[in-house]
């Protein structure tokens, strides 16, 4: 976009640098700050292309970055060690999400709603900042590695969540999300799911390719209804 401001977006946690990006619309007036969680790859085309639609809708973005350091690795070989060090260190992803929440409440009006919206493995980091008591307007998942709460962690939520998986989903199968319905339920969190039927994992990301015998797929239009989806929750989370 012509009229669109992109910056580095820095943040630390103790000793740890983390180097986000910052979206907004020149000369606009955000209705609410999101902090997008992007998948594996970080601050990739497809993290950007998630953002405009964030932007379109009236938003000032955030992409977080998931590792520290401003690293947004390049092979799909990165992909294991990077989300295994994010699943071994959920209390981490908490913390840094908390650092990247605070520095973007500077960059908007006192007041401005702010929301979490996680894909992938940003989801599984997106949740579990709600488990730890965030104050937030609203958390979204989608196409999100769904994981219980870990050991001592919190299941009450405060804020709203939205969760739009796929029921073919191989990365978070339907075990998976009846578990995450169960800690819900028992939590008493204002929870909606939203399931799309021959639906795999990556939905959202047109370069995963159409083949549904693959691991991850993309969906035209699964990835359409939950940009739908997430504009209907943004718009409802941000009424006054």
């Amino acid at each position: 976009m012509s009229d669109t401001s992109e910056t580095e977006f820095h943040y630390a946690v103790g000793e740890k640098h983390y180097c986000g990006l910052l979206l907004r619309i020149l000369g606009g007036q955000a209705k609410a700050a999101m902090v997008l969680l992007p998948d594996w790859r970080g601050q990739s085309a497809l993290a950007r292309d998630h953002a405009g639609h964030l932007l379109a809708l009236g938003c000032v973005v955030s992409i977080a970055d998931l590792y520290g350091d401003g690293f947004n690795p390049e092979s799909p070989d990165q992909v294991g060690p990077m989300v295994r060090q994010l699943m071994d260190n959920r209390d981490q992803g908490v913390a840094a999400l908390a650092a990247c929440v605070e520095r973007l409440r500077q960059e908007v009006p006192a007041g401005t709603p702010v929301l979490c919206l996680g894909y992938s493995a940003g989801g599984m980091v997106a949740l579990d900042y709600g488990r730890s008591g965030a104050d937030v307007a609203g958390i979204i998942l989608c196409s999100a590695l769904l994981k219980t709460a870990a050991e001592g962690m919190d299941t009450r939520i405060r804020a709203p969540v939205l969760i739009l998986q796929g029921t073919q989903d191989q990365v978070s199968p339907m075990e998976s999300i009846a578990a995450l319905v169960t800690e819900m339920d028992v939590a008493g969190n204002d929870v909606r799911f939203n399931l799309y039927s021959q639906t795999h994992h990556a939905f959202d990301n047109p370069e995963a390719g159409t083949d549904p015998n693959a691991r991850l797929v993309y969906s035209p239009t699964s990835a359409r209804r939950a940009k739908e989806a997430i504009a209907s929750f943004l718009a409802e989370v941000t009424k006054h």
